[in-house]
C-alpha cells in the first residue's frame, strides 16, 4: 500500500490525500453511494470529472448528506501541507471544495473501480 495520493489543483497548488484503511473505504463509499448515486461515484473515481460531481451533489435528494460527506471527504485532503479544517471552508469556496472531493474520491476507489470488481456479477456458487 502506497503513502498516499498526491497531485495539483487546477490553481497550481499541492493537494496530498492519505490512504484511508479498507474499513473506513468501505463505509465510506457505502455511504457516499446511496447519498449520490453509484453510477455517479463510479464515473468520478474512475475519471475524475468534476462537472460529474458538481451535477451529481446538485441532484442529491438528501442536500444536507450530500453536502456532509463532499465536506467529509474533502477534509481529508492536505493542501501545500495544510490540512483542510472545517473553519477554512469558506475560504476555499465551492469550486475547490468539488475539486478536492473529486480528488478524494479517485484516490480512494480508483484503483477498485478499474479492477472491474465492482461491475463484475458475483459466481452463482
Amino acid at each position: 500500500m502506497n503513502e498516499g495520493y498526491t497531485d495539483q489543483l487546477e490553481d497550481g497548488r499541492t493537494i496530498y490525500i492519505p490512504n484511508w484503511p479498507a474499513n473506513v473505504q468501505f463505509e465510506n463509499l457505502t455511504k457516499v453511494c446511496k447519498v449520490l448515486g453509484q453510477d455517479e461515484v463510479i464515473n468520478i473515481a474512475t475519471t475524475k470529472n468534476v462537472p460529474a460531481a458538481m451535477i451529481a451533489i446538485m441532484g442529491a435528494e438528501d442536500a444536507a448528506n450530500a453536502r456532509h460527506y463532499v465536506m467529509h471527504f474533502t477534509q481529508q485532503a492536505r493542501i501545500d501541507g495544510e490540512k483542510i479544517l472545517s473553519n477554512k471552508m469558506d475560504e476555499l469556496g465551492i469550486s475547490v471544495i468539488v475539486e478536492l472531493f473529486v480528488h478524494v474520491l479517485y484516490s480512494q476507489y480508483n484503483d477498485f473501480f478499474v479492477s472491474g470488481l465492482a461491475k463484475a456479477p458475483s459466481p452463482s456458487k
